[in-house]
C-alpha cells in the first residue's frame, strides 16, 4: 500500500497517481471513498489485487500527525486483511 495526504505539498498526490499510472496495472477495485465514523477519509484504488494506494482526506505530508483516525483506520484495516 501506499497512501498520501491530497493536501500533501511535497509529494503530490497527482504525481503519486503518474507514477503508478505509468505502471500500467490493471484495477481491480475502482477509485471510490472510505469511510471513518460515516465520514469520507479518504479514497482508494487497488491494482492487481496486491497494490492499494490511497488518500486521506485533508491530510498534508504529515497525514498521520494531521488526521490520526484515518490514517490509523486505513493502516490498521490493510495489514489485518479487513476491507477498508
Amino acid at each position: 500500500m501506499h497512501y498520501s495526504g491530497d493536501l500533501d505539498g511535497a509529494v503530490p498526490t497527482v504525481g503519486t497517481q503518474k507514477w503508478i499510472g505509468a505502471m500500467e496495472w490493471n484495477v481491480t477495485d475502482s477509485w471510490r471513498p472510505y469511510m471513518v465514523d460515516d465520514q469520507v477519509a479518504g479514497y482508494l484504488e487497488v491494482y492487481n489485487e496486491t497494490f492499494t494506494f490511497a488518500t486521506v482526506h485533508g491530510a498534508g505530508h504529515m497525514a498521520p500527525q494531521h488526521k490520526r483516525a484515518e490514517t490509523w483506520h486505513l493502516i490498521f484495516s490493510w495489514i489485518t486483511g479487513q476491507p477498508i
